[in-house]
């Protein structure tokens, strides 16, 4: 029978002191919170209508242009840094 470690040896170690670890989720652009909370407000709701299904479609489809937009600005940025550094 292997002996049982005490009991501090089973709690995890944080990689970051608690004073350096990040509190929450940051906020980088206020308009991206307004956009998530209506997302979650539709999600949210108890029994989803068929309105309520075609708004959260077209939330999602706002957010996934936005994010694929954010993609191509860093893409370009990239090819323009690694063109430069030729």
């Amino acid at each position: 029978m292997l002996p049982e470690k005490p009991a501090d040896e089973h709690t995890p170690r944080a990689t970051q002191p608690a004073d350096e670890r990040p509190h929450g989720v940051r906020v980088i652009n206020p308009g991206d919170q307004v956009r998530w909370l209506a997302l979650a407000d539709s999600v949210l709701r108890h029994v989803p209508t068929e309105q309520d299904v075609a708004e959260m479609e077209a939330l999602a489809r706002k957010e996934q242009a936005f994010i694929k937009r954010r993609i191509r600005r860093t893409v370009e940025e990239v090819k323009r840094q690694s063109k430069s550094k030729q």
